[in-house]
């Protein structure tokens, strides 16, 4: 279960980064989505243009290539070009600073069948982070998709991005805002991975990538464009399928939200091509939610 739990809260550092990037992109192109080449794509974990992940512990590294030994027990040849991103603790590295025992998610082409990796972009995380990141999680900060709103109670159920569901509680101090532009440095601060400046977490959509298209780009003078403000919502606003962050603190035992960031699920592709104003439609409360990833086991109930 702990090998589980390390690969979930390693996945997560990668979308965090990834949606990092995504962000320092809209405020320097006035676009929104951030196009091809170094870095580039809408940082959709398991999908899109940033490609698919490959978890897992690098066993050998050379000039332009790695091999990670996923939790199968299967190895893959990551090739590493001069154009891709690698990144650690939210700044940009060397492959020559990755080493053998260290945690890596290569993002990018992946040809199953040959066991190969063509990557875009890599985050890499030491021992001592991802503890930190394991030891946190559910405690300091938590990260996941609503599964279960109960208004009346003032409490919400999470499945947290390490497959744990958790029933977490609002109160008066409970603060809510559209995406993840003024979270997710405290999400980082409280012991998440990742590194300052992140714009979200879940990768794409209009909410936790960086809200409804605040790409403001650059004045005419070439003077950075201020960022809007985070745009307060309500536990009204939230709906089973949204994607959060938050801080929080254990009172009594139970997680009590501080700052909570949410996204709304990402819109399909033909809905994303109709507009902005296409916002997909929201889980029906009683809908049943979406397993586990192939691979993890059923969801764990902490209360």
């Amino acid at each position: 279960m702990r090998v589980i739990f390390r690969t979930a809260v390693v996945a997560a550092a990668c979308l965090l980064l990834t949606s990092g990037s995504q962000v320092q992109a809209q405020r320097g192109g006035g676009g929104g989505q951030m196009g091809g080449g170094q870095g580039g794509g809408r940082g959709g974990f398991g999908g899109g243009q940033m490609g698919q992940p490959v978890q897992g512990t690098v066993t050998a590294v050379t000039a332009d290539h790695l091999t990670l030994k996923t939790q199968a027990g299967d190895f893959y040849d990551v090739t590493v070009t001069d154009t891709a991103r690698i990144m650690k603790a939210g700044a940009p590295i060397k492959l020559s600073n990755v080493k053998p025992g260290d945690s890596v998610t290569a993002m990018g082409t992946v040809d199953a069948a040959k066991k190969t990796v063509q990557a875009m972009m890599l985050t890499d995380v030491d021992a001592a982070m991802l503890a930190k990141a394991m030891e946190n999680m559910g405690k300091t900060y938590i990260v996941g998709r609503i599964t279960a709103i109960d208004a009346d109670n003032l409490k919400l159920t999470v499945l947290r991005s390490d497959n744990v569901s958790q029933t977490i509680t609002l109160d008066d101090g409970t603060s809510f805002q559209r995406g993840a532009r003024g979270v997710a440095a405290d999400v980082t601060a409280a012991g998440a991975l990742g590194g300052g400046g992140m714009g979200g977490m879940m990768g794409g959509g209009r909410g936790m990538g960086g809200g409804r298209g605040m790409g403001g780009g650059r004045q005419a003078g070439g003077a950075q464009a201020s960022q809007p403000t985070p745009e307060s919502i309500t536990l009204a606003d939230i709906k089973v399928g949204d994607s959060v962050m938050a801080t929080g603190t254990l009172k009594s035992g139970t997680f009590t939200v501080l700052k909570m960031g949410v996204s709304e699920p990402a819109a399909p592709a033909a809905a994303r091509r109709g507009g902005p104003g296409n916002r997909p439609a929201p889980a029906a409360p009683d809908a049943q939610p979406p397993g586990p990833p192939p691979g993890l086991p059923p969801a764990v109930s902490t209360q």
